[in-house]
Formats: structure tokens, sequence, C-alpha cells
């Protein structure tokens, strides 16, 4: 059934889409952001490579896809889009098969499928399935980073990681990500290997490992070789990224001045929110050890709390974009709530505590270097993004949902689903039912994610 469900996910999903995508790519030529991209991706789809928006912060990986399009003379709107309906169709079959292997054989292969299936609908990510923005096509090339890594495929998933820089430059958190995890994993087997124990013996966060590899020159020495071997595909695709760093002074390419980065530790907050919110059966089933965790560390709980209200009172960050465009529902949240009331932020703060308690919990399982790496490569990816956009959020959470706790199948996994679904169908209609104008447009504007 394995074999079924790989074809099967990824047909139903474009079967399913087709018609609502259809809908959507007949309300606008144009919708937000694909003023920018939409042009730039018909130049590149035609071979006008000199041609180049200097508004567009992202690396041309986006655009270079366009380019499957030409030999079919498909250079259009509805062709670009239509890219990342596709793509959207390949995630599905990817969070199937990534999914089934964090499971490891729990549930079988249904419980994987219906796993992929709700991450797929996730409503902010599900949306722009039908738009041409970076979002779907970049996570498809994290998910083959991922899936490949995950298969210990080092050559395959570092050509992977290198195509997803092309899309998005933060993407290279993720390529270092799953180096540091390797890099980890090797010493703790090598350490485990000499021990001749089990792997799950050596605690990567206590001392005696790494007292046992300075004692040990030859086992550092067969330790960095090993790393080598195993890393060396990696380095060549962070390397060139630590060089374009230095070069270019800035993460962005372009239009620096609107994304300059600037520390916004909020972030990791709004992220917990919204990873609580959107994998409510991780939330529900780790609702108990979440509570019994901040009952058993009060002191430790009320310090958290304490620092929460501090950060938030302290680098609470607000872009012109935020305040500016009311084309987005986090602009609604933000002027009605947070910038209406002074107090809601800091009334917010057990909120995010308890939120980033439950994903806590929903990882505990996982192995120090994942425990240790994810949170690190969160706060990279989102802590220097001065902009607050749930955009931005969509590929660590995918990410933290395929990792969470697996157990069977019960209410809150349809539970999720059905929230999933019917979010869709609310924001949807609300993308076709209203419509506003700006002065400066002469199109009907809408509300997207």
């Amino acid at each position: 059934m394995s074999g079924s469900w790989k074809l099967v996910l990824p047909m139903g999903f474009v079967m399913y889409s087709l018609p609502l995508f259809l809908r959507v790519n007949g309300t606008s030529n144009y919708i937000i952001d694909e003023e920018f991209h939409i042009p730039q991706g018909l130049a590149f789809c035609r071979k006008q490579f000199d041609v180049w928006d200097p508004k567009i912060t992202t690396f041309p990986g986006l655009y270079l896809i366009a380019l499957v399009l030409n030999p079919f003379n498909y250079c259009t709107v509805t062709g670009l889009r239509l890219l990342s309906l596709i793509g959207a169709g390949i995630n599905i079959m990817l969070l199937y098969r990534i999914r089934r292997r964090t499971l490891a054989g729990t549930g079988g292969n249904s419980y994987a499928a219906h796993e992929a299936i709700t991450l797929s609908v996730l409503p902010p990510l599900y949306f722009f399935s039908h738009l041409y923005y970076t979002d779907t096509l970049s996570l498809t090339m994290v998910l083959m980073f991922y899936h490949f890594w995950q298969h210990e495929a080092h050559l395959p998933a570092a050509v992977f990681g290198a195509a997803s820089v092309l899309m998005r430059q933060t993407n290279i958190v993720w390529v270092c990500m799953g180096t540091g995890i390797t890099v980890l994993e090797t010493l703790v087997k090598q350490c485990a290997k000499r021990r001749a124990v089990h792997k799950g013996q050596v605690r990567l966060l206590g001392v005696d490992m790494w007292l046992q590899l300075l004692a040990s020159p030859q086992l550092l020495f067969s330790c960095v070789l090993s790393i080598l071997a195993k890393c060396c595909f990696y380095i060549s695709v962070i390397l060139p990224f630590v060089g374009f760093l230095c070069i270019n002074g800035a993460i962005v390419v372009g239009d620096k001045s609107a994304h300059e980065a600037s520390l916004n530790l909020p972030q990791i907050f709004y992220f917990a929110i919204f990873a609580a919110v959107f994998a409510v059966s991780n939330t529900l089933r780790q609702l108990r050890p979440a509570v019994e965790l901040l009952r058993r560390n009060r002191i430790f709980a009320l310090l958290a709390l304490v620092l929460i209200l501090v950060v938030i009172h302290l680098n609470t960050v607000v872009h012109p974009y935020l305040l500016a465009d009311n084309r987005h529902y986090i602009f609604y949240v933000w002027s009605r709530l947070y910038g209406r009331y002074w107090w809601f932020r800091y009334a917010m703060a057990p909120a995010y505590l308890f939120a980033m308690t439950v994903l806590y919990c929903g990882l505990s399982h996982m192995p120090d270097s994942f425990k240790l790496m994810f949170p690190l490569s969160l706060v990279l990816v989102l802590c220097f993004q001065r902009l607050l956009e749930l955009r931005y959020f969509l590929v660590p959470y995918v990410l933290f949902r395929l990792n969470t706790r697996h157990t069977r199948k019960g209410y809150s996994e349809w539970l999720e689903l059905g929230a999933h679904l019917l979010l869709n169908v609310a924001t949807f209609y609300v993308y076709f039912t209203k419509e506003f104008y700006w002065q400066d447009y002469s199109t009907p504007q809408r509300i997207i994610w």
C-alpha cells in the first residue's frame, strides 16, 4: 500500500485543488507580491536573463524553475502559478515519506498519509500553493533535502540544499541544521563504538562524552575524518554562502532597505502560538505533560515568564509594512489587538510560555542533537526578521510537525485536519467576496494570509 499512497496522494491533491486553482487564477493577473514575481518569472521563462527587478530580494531559484515551461510554449501567468500547484503535489508525497520514516511503523502507512494530507492543507501553505510565490517551491526543495538527509544520501541532500538556498536565502539555516545534527550524531556514535555501548547510553549534553574526546586524540581524529566524509558536500554549500554574506554585507539581494536584519526575539513567541494553534493534535496530546512540566518547575517557569515580559517590553519590533498593508490577516490581528491595547502584548506572555512548553514536549522524544539544533535554527531563521509574516513560519512549522511525538491516530488528528479544511473554506470565501481598492491600483485588492 506504501507505493499506492505515493501515487494517490499527489494526484488526488492536484485534482482536488484544480477547480479552486482555476477560480483563484481568474480573479487577478497579479496578487500582491506576484507584482514582482510574475514579470520576473515570465522574463526567465523566455530566457531573457538580462531582465532583473532590483526590488526582488531573493536568489533567482523561483524564476529559473520557470524555464521548464519554455519547451511547452507555456510562459504565462497560469503556467507560473501551476508550478506552485505541482510543487504542492510533490510536497504531499515528500511529507508522506518523511512522516512515515519518523513514525517508524507506528500507525501504519494510512496514518502517515493522514498526516501528510493534514500538513498539505495547512491554511497559509495551501493558499500560497495557488499563487506564484516562493513558499511552495522553497518548501519542496527543503523537503527534498530533508528526505535525502534522513536517508544519509549526503550528495543529493546537498544538491537540494543548494537548490533550497537558491529559492530563499534563509534556507541555508536548514542545511546547517542537518549538518550540525550529522556532526553531533557522528560524535555520539564514535564514542559509543569506542565504549562498546549503545549510542543511547552516550549523553550528548553531558560532560563524559566531551572528556572522552579530549582524552583520546586518536578518537578525535577518527571523528574528524568521519565528519568530513559525511559533511563535505554540505560544506561546499555553506562556505560559498558565507562568502556571499561577506561580499554582499546582507542576506538579501536587491532592495535591502526594507529587509534589514534586526533582533526580533518575540518572533519565537509568535511562532509558538502559530504552531500550538495549527498543530492542535500535538497541543491536545501534550496538554497534560506541559502542565505537569510547568508545575514541577514552578520557579523556572516564573523566571521564564519574567524573561518573556522583559523581551516583550524591550524588543517588540513593528515593521512599517505590518501597519501599512491591510491585505494580510496579520495586519488586522496587530492593529485591532497588539496595536490598539498596550497591555495585550504583555497579557499574551503566559500563552507564549505555555505554547513553547507544548512544543518542547512534542519534541521531547527526539535525539539531543535535534533538540539542540532545531531551536537554534529557529532563532536564526526567525529572530533576525524584522517583519512579522506568517509565510516565514511555514518551513520551520512543517519540520516541527513532521517530528512531533508519534502515537496512535485518534480524534485529535481528525480535529486538526477538519480545522484546516474549515479554515481554508473561510479564507477562500473572504478572498473571493471581500474586495477593496487602493488609490494607486486600478484592480481590486483582496485579503490573503
